[in-house]
């Protein structure tokens, strides 16, 4: 029962909230406003978009399933006592009117809700509630006694009369009814209806004859003595409205109290003085009942409503629904509402923070724990199949990319979203990037990005600062949830020695000079076009360190005015002599072009 305890006055949770950081507590708990941060964590909270709290759709439906009637009404009694100590007779009534709807037959509850109506002048439906308990216990006369002063709240003098009159005909010794009696017979002033005049006789002639010399003592004391006085010599006590309710429990008499489905609600005075623990109270409402989860829950009670299985990393949304993490991130991908409700979530989504629902965490793990781990050796096996930076690899169809240099990318697509999280979830943070060929839905070469940074905009798109790393070959295409997917195996330069190192030393060193004076001569479209790529690198000592070869040779290939099917020949060229070749040759074609027109 622990885990359906709330965190703040550890009863069972009562029309249950899950806040942005992910704990769960009652409604009234967290107050007609929300805290600034959490009680529990210290986290900042918000409502991020919502305008009230909204209660946890699945939470309530757990509670509804695995808490018994006499539970329910354990911890809606106590919440009704808090709400009437606070004098909250709207709330105390919304919850009442709950706790009628789960037991019609409570004496208890149709008493206090009767007294919270009368506090809220509501004497009609008051009224209503009295009728029913009379006919509940027609044998009792404490019932038609409370409509009887109902009856005088309304001025309805004649009809109080009836129900006096009906008490004393049960009681004839209830001094309560025969004193309301004699007020209404000795208030002449009062007009009364034909019937009731002969009503009035018939009750003052079975008063004044009563045999009994000590029912004759009792009338002359009650026209005597002022009405504070007999009300302290009442066998019943009504209580003021607006009373609490556990002390109006404690007056009623012990026909009522029986009637009661639980005396937790009748608590003693001094379990309600200062220095009460709320645990002691949470306890005695728990105690006597811990559930089966395991037979009153099965797997499809924490289900997600869009991966139809059992909730990984569960997130509640502001609008009250649940969802696994990764499922909403998904979903807002294609559009920021609710997929149940249709709620606007934009400020959750501008937010970017979705933690994970901490009681249906432990719910799972106390109940389902075998089916949890499987769940999570699923969500591995997924993660390690999109680790693999051969199989199945995500690419980014957009442009062409070169090892080494940076690649900023503006995402805004759903299924390139959703690629960008994977790789960010599984910690390569690497995709290939592809691209765009006639004929294929991407060029037979590529380049591996890795994420050096994401910045996510306000409406879900995203800034991405990635940098070349190693070049591939398509070896096979495929798709994943909407993205192209490719095996592919990677490219690395032939390496040479000896004579053909040292002439490929040279090969290397002037086509540097040439790049060089291309990169310091160029005119102002040329500089324009630096402020994206940067400036040349430096010379690499060991130029055949890296299996794609020299960083510099690749900015130039970037930053050359050359077609996209001529740079890709470059690009896949395995032969670092052949690279330098063709760029001397397109270098040296620019340079004395650019002599020749100056």
């Amino acid at each position: 029962m622990e885990v359906f305890l709330c965190p703040a006055c550890r009863l069972v949770l009562w029309d249950p909230v899950t806040v942005s950081c992910g704990h769960s507590f009652c409604r009234r708990c967290l107050g007609e406003a929300l805290p600034a941060k959490c009680r529990l964590c210290g986290e900042k909270l918000a409502l991020l978009g919502s305008r009230t709290v909204a209660g946890n759709v699945l939470l309530c439906n757990l509670l509804e399933k695995c808490l018994p009637k006499e539970t329910k009404l354990a911890r809606l009694k106590i919440d009704v006592g808090d709400l009437l100590r606070e004098r909250d007779y709207r709330g105390a009534l919304k919850t009442l009117q709950k706790g009628v709807d789960l037991a019609p037959d409570d004496v208890t509850l149709r008493l206090c809700r009767s007294e919270v109506y009368v506090a809220l002048q509501r004497y009609p439906e008051a009224l209503e509630d009295l009728e029913v308990l009379c006919r509940q216990e027609p044998g009792e006369c404490e019932g038609f006694f409370r409509k009887g002063k109902m009856l005088l709240e309304m001025g309805k003098q004649s009809e109080a009369l009836q129900q006096f009159q009906h008490c004393l005909t049960l009681n004839s010794s209830f001094c309560a009814a025969q004193y309301e009696a004699e007020r209404i017979l000795t208030n002449d002033a009062s007009p009364l209806p034909g019937t009731v005049v002969e009503l009035k006789s018939d009750l003052s002639q079975n008063l004044k004859g009563s045999n009994s010399g000590k029912e004759q003592a009792l009338l002359v004391s009650l026209e005597e003595k002022p009405l504070q006085d007999v009300r302290k010599k009442r066998e019943f006590c009504l209580g003021e409205i607006g009373s609490e309710y556990n002390q109006a429990a404690l007056s009623m008499p012990e026909w009522l109290r029986k009637k009661s489905n639980l005396d937790v609600s009748v608590e003693k005075e001094g379990d309600l003085e200062e220095g009460t623990s709320a645990d002691a109270r949470g306890q005695k409402s728990t105690q006597d009942y811990q559930p089966d989860f395991e037979s009153l829950l099965s797997t499809s009670d924490l289900e997600c409503s869009l991966c139809i299985r059992m909730f990984f990393e569960p997130v509640t949304t502001p609008c009250g629904h649940t969802f696994c993490k990764e499922c909403v991130e998904r979903c807002l991908d294609h559009r920021p509402n609710c997929p149940l409700c249709k709620q606007s979530l934009r400020e959750y989504l501008r937010a970017g923070k979705y933690n994970t629902t901490v009681l249906l965490e432990e719910l799972m793990k106390a109940v389902f724990p075998s089916q949890l781990a499987e769940r999570k050796l699923i969500h591995q096996t997924e993660m390690a199949e999109l680790s693999n930076l051969t199989k199945s690899i995500p690419i980014f169809v957009c442009t062409m990319s070169f090892p080494g240099i940076e690649c900023p990318l503006h995402v805004f697509e759903p299924r390139y979203r959703l690629m960008m999280r994977r790789c960010q979830e599984t910690g390569t943070k690497m995709f290939g990037m592809c691209m765009y060929e006639n004929g294929k839905s991407f060029a037979d070469y590529g380049c591996m990005l890795e994420i050096q940074k994401i910045v996510f905009l306000p409406d879900g798109r995203s800034l991405v600062d990635t940098i070349g790393k190693r070049r591939f070959r398509v070896l096979r295409r495929g798709h994943r949830d909407g993205y192209n997917t490719a095996d592919i195996e990677y490219l690395e330069d032939e390496k040479v020695e000896g004579e053909q190192l040292s002439e490929l030393q040279y090969l290397h060193d002037y086509t540097y000079q040439l790049a060089q004076r291309f990169y310091e001569h160029g005119d102002t479209t040329f500089r324009q076009l630096l402020m994206h790529h940067g400036s040349l690198p430096e010379k690499e000592e060991d130029i055949q360190a890296s299996p794609d070869g020299p960083v510099w040779c690749w900015w130039l290939i970037s930053v050359l005015p050359l077609d996209l099917t001529r740079k890709l020949t470059l690009f896949s060229d395995v032969s670092l002599k052949s690279r330098l070749t063709q760029l001397k040759h397109i270098l040296n074609v620019i340079l004395e072009s650019r002599d020749y027109n100056s």
